[in-house]
């Protein structure tokens, strides 16, 4: 096979796993904001403008969780 063709599909892909990413994340964001709106309280408003920014937040935060087990805890369930 030819490298670039190789490189242009490994690219696109990137490309298009980023892209379905960024959709999902704002798709939570909205889902957030409208689960505020019905039951009458703020939504996820405080990381950015608008709180545009609370999905990257929420990375971050589920990145870098401790994983935590107590000593006498059972690991296998």
């Amino acid at each position: 096979m030819d490298s670039f063709f190789i490189v242009t599909s490994l690219l696109k892909i990137a490309i298009l796993l980023g892209v379905i990413l960024f959709m999902v994340s704002y798709a939570v964001y909205a889902e957030r904001r409208v689960s505020a709106f019905i039951q009458d309280r703020l939504g996820p408003n405080r990381v950015g403008p608008a709180g545009l920014f609370q999905p990257i937040a929420d990375m971050f935060k589920l990145l870098l969780k401790e994983d935590f087990t107590p000593r006498a805890a059972n690991t296998f369930y």
